[in-house]
């Protein structure tokens, strides 16, 4: 019985044929990948200027939420496709929307995209990540209050 080839053997002949680097290699399939995988997620959409519960590909969606401010990327993700957080970031979101701290409106929610001051949320946002820390463990939320 002949022994299993390792993937990246094939990874690194891709490389090879193509003249790229293996990381190259890889990001093109994510990205064919991402292209051809479709979720729902609510979007902005011009035709009717609001938010709209649509199809998209996952490569659409990223180009969507990416930022390189992660508070923003956060709420983004949270507005868009709610139910692709991880237990962290459920954690997180909860703690903001318990926080009247970053409520334009608080507490009148409609859970839209006008709820939760962002700037204020940036400006907070590596002591809102340390306060979600050390509360890690507590059974409820507990809201944010700046010291």
């Amino acid at each position: 019985m002949w022994p299993l080839v390792p993937p990246y053997m094939g990874i690194d002949l891709i490389a090879r044929q193509k003249r790229q680097s293996i990381t190259g290699v890889i990001e093109s399939a994510i990205e064919v990948y991402a292209t051809n995988f479709y979720i729902e997620a609510e979007l902005w959409d011009e035709r009717v200027e609001e938010d709209v519960l649509q199809e998209v590909s996952l490569y659409k969606l990223s180009k969507e939420l990416y930022s390189t401010d992660d508070s923003f990327r956060l709420m983004m993700l949270v507005w868009s496709c709610p139910r692709l957080l991880s237990y962290e970031e459920v954690r997180l979101k909860e703690t903001i929307y318990a926080s009247e701290l970053f409520w334009d409106e608080y507490p009148d929610s409609n859970n839209s995209r006008n709820d939760i001051d962002t700037d204020v949320l940036r400006e907070h946002w590596v002591s809102l990540l340390r306060h979600v820390d050390e509360h890690k463990s507590s059974p409820t939320i507990v809201p944010y209050v700046p010291i």
